[in-house]
């Protein structure tokens, strides 16, 4: 097959790159990477991957761990088994921030952020912010550091810190220090029964949160009260049906300007986009 100017260019980069890396089979790797996304060199093996491909999904395997990656605000990320695949729905929480001020070098929090779609996005969008994407689980933390050096490449700048959000000792660091907390916590209640895609293949950890699906959900709103400035926001994605739960529970954290938003255009046959969104009032004693 016949490659054009820029293929040839790219490839020659990517040789000298990897030598540079210290790669111990350059020119085997780079063989294999051109193969796998520039142009196929044995079409009767990309067809029969491509039958595999469409054997899995017909076995309801999420398509983006057949593939491997999801595109999600503009930004490719990494994916897979033992990570939650990040949804359109969570670009809600995007175009809410686009309207609000955020002074620069204001401290974001993305909570259970699996593969640091959210966190990502947001310094994506506002470079000027600093983002922390938190997690716990191993397996979605090696992905949120993966997709971090990863998307150094496209000048995107977060860090990672791996705790768990009930241990309030490992975020004392951050003790009135943050403007801005977003959170997609699973949010399903135990009992419900999920498309196979959901409930059979994802990690039962990132979809289920108690019997009300509202577990998590509690836990980050009594540890946000904790780590917010004054006048900083709270927002969590959660499930329709579960809005008037939330905005009561933010009230009772004494959360102000508390209002749940839907974005129909983010939404799908999966579900609805909605959040709930909230920001501490100056009167909290601190």
């Amino acid at each position: 097959m016949t490659l054009g100017k820029y293929e040839l260019e790219a490839i020659a980069i990517a040789r000298a790159s990897l030598k540079a890396a210290g790669v111990w089979d350059p020119d085997g790797d780079l063989s294999s990477l051109v193969d796998r996304f520039i142009a196929r060199a044995d079409k009767q093996r990309a067809l029969d991957e491509f039958k595999l491909a469409v054997s899995e999904r017909c076995n309801r395997i999420p398509l983006g761990y057949i593939l491997g990656t999801v595109e999600f605000d503009e930004l490719p990320l990494v994916i897979g088994s033992g990570v939650f695949i990040p949804r359109p729905h969570s670009t809600v929480i995007h175009k809410w921030l686009d309207g609000i001020e955020l002074a620069k070098g204001t401290h974001v929090l993305d909570l259970c952020a699996g593969s640091g779609a959210i966190g990502l996005a947001i310094a994506r969008r506002r470079p000027d912010l600093k983002v922390t994407c938190v997690e716990f689980e191993e397996v979605a933390v090696n992905y949120l550091k993966r997709n971090i050096a990863r998307l150094l490449t496209k000048n995107v700048h977060i860090k990672a810190l791996q705790a768990d959000i009930r241990d309030s000792e490992a975020f004392v660091r951050f003790g009135h220090q943050v403007g801005l907390i977003v959170a997609n916590p699973p949010y399903v209640p135990r009992q419900t029964q999920l498309q196979p895609e959901w409930g059979d293949h994802h990690p039962t950890t990132a979809v289920y949160s108690g019997a009300d699906g509202l577990d998590l959900t509690r836990q980050i709103t009594a540890l946000a009260i904790t780590l917010l400035t004054p006048d900083g926001w709270l927002v969590i994605e959660h499930g329709e049906d579960q809005a008037h739960a939330i905005r009561a529970l933010f009230e009772r954290h004494q959360l102000t300007d508390v209002r749940t938003v839907i974005d129909r255009q983010a939404s799908d046959t999966t579900g609805i986009s909605v959040m709930t969104v909230g920001r501490l009032s100056n009167n909290v004693q601190t």
